[in-house]
């Protein structure tokens, strides 16, 4: 028999929230931009002066990654360019 008796009684824990439920990961890409408006692309990394964009698979280094973006505005401007005439 303890002298002081059991001052060490841990309380309960109390019961874990269940986790989310989302569904958003089963939606599409542009699906989830609507519904969130987010717009993201693959993702890019600077690494010691460098440029690195992931895409189709593969990391694709400084020079083809810039050449890439400034091809795409082109792109976006000529479609702009076409939509108001």
């Amino acid at each position: 028999m303890p002298l002081f008796g059991n001052t060490f009684s841990p309380k309960k824990t109390p019961p874990r929230k269940s986790a989310s439920l989302s569904s958003l990961h089963t939606l599409d890409r542009s699906t989830r931009e609507i519904e969130l408006g987010l717009e993201y692309g693959p993702p890019v990394m600077n690494i010691g002066g460098q440029s690195w964009k992931f895409e189709d698979g593969q990391w694709i280094t400084e020079t083809t990654v810039e050449y890439h973006l400034m091809e795409k505005e082109v792109e976006d401007i000529k479609t702009q360019h076409r939509r108001k005439k």
